[in-house]
């Protein structure tokens, strides 16, 4: 059961282990600490209404959708940056590539306006401003062999960039959970522990992470050790061959395909990237063209991306020339 599990993980995991991630969307808002006993949810989360669609866009991809996330107020009538507040900032986000940030940090102050006051809205868009700056920053992360590294490089930077309240509240959880998994794979790989050891140690383990009740926890595990044997494989060039048969052994034939499929995906990506990079300096470098014309060549350069994608693109290209 668990590697037809895992078969069927790996499909949700494909953004994540091609380092797509961008913007992603939590399951359900997490209260925040603290004074929440006698917090209230602000009007955002009864007042669920549509998003402020854009004149004449018709192809808007939030056209006739409810606002997803809310904001939280405390008993100071302040907002508490939570999840709710993230999921609602990921999505307006979700126009991203139809809209510039500019024009989508616009559609946030307008839906916001009506339902809160002046000092909440500000405080409200200057999280925006920093979530969409380190989101920005992250996507140009790239993700190593060792993912204990990368958690920490992930976790620094959101602490230096948010504050450690902020960075906790958005991403507390999600990390604790990976450095569990982190934590759980180096004990089953630890040969020096006999079966018996090795047993009570990750029961101890689940218990001191309070995850020992969490049904998902064996799948969780093994997509972490997959993308890290994936970013092994990619270190090492390993040939397609030999990673087959280290994912069968270790997760059975469907995972295997499912995980070769994403090498494909990956190899894709990357000369996608490279010809998207080869056009632009084309076109930078045609002096017949005009400011307007050469806009519009890059708009369709960029066309075949899709929000996610143009923004790991924006990350990639930064200190490209003539950015």
């Amino acid at each position: 059961m668990l590697r037809f599990t895992l078969a069927l993980m790996l499909a949700a995991a494909v953004a994540l282990v091609l380092g797509l991630s961008g913007w992603r969307r939590d399951a359900a808002p997490t209260r925040a600490a603290g004074p929440s006993a006698a917090s209230v949810q602000a009007a955002l989360a009864a007042q669920r209404g549509r998003a402020h669609a854009p004149a004449g866009a018709q192809d808007d991809s939030l056209r006739d959708t409810a606002v997803d996330g809310a904001l939280t107020l405390n008993a100071a009538g302040k907002a508490v940056p939570d999840r709710a507040m993230r999921r609602l900032f990921d999505y307006f986000l979700t126009r991203l590539g139809e809209r510039s940030p500019a024009e989508i940090r616009d559609d946030l102050r307008r839906h916001l306006q009506p339902r809160v006051g002046a000092a909440v809205l500000a405080q409200v868009l200057a999280w925006f401003d920093a979530y969409v700056a380190l989101e920005r920053e992250s996507a140009a992360l790239d993700t190593g062999s060792d993912l204990r590294a990368d958690l920490e490089r992930r976790r620094e930077l959101r602490r230096r960039r948010l504050g450690a309240t902020v960075a906790q509240a958005w991403y507390g959880e999600e990390e604790r959970r990976l450095e569990h998994a982190i934590a759980r794979q180096a004990l089953l790989h630890d040969r020096r522990l006999t079966p018996a050891q090795r047993a009570v140690r990750l029961r101890e383990l689940d218990v001191a992470y309070g995850l020992d009740a969490d049904p998902t926890r064996t799948e969780s595990d093994a997509v972490a050790l997959a993308m890290r044997q994936s970013a092994q494989f990619e270190a090492q060039g390993a040939a397609p061959e030999r990673r087959y048969a280290e994912r069968e052994a270790t997760f059975g034939p469907e995972a295997a395909q499912r995980l070769a499929e994403l090498d494909q995906r990956r190899a894709q990506w990357n000369r996608r990237v490279a010809a998207y990079r080869a056009g632009r300096e084309r076109v930078l470098a045609d002096r017949s063209l005009d400011a307007a014309q050469r806009q519009v060549r890059l708009a369709a350069l960029l066309a075949p991306f899709d929000a996610r994608e143009r923004l790991r693109i924006e990350a990639l290209t930064r200190d490209d020339p003539g950015r």
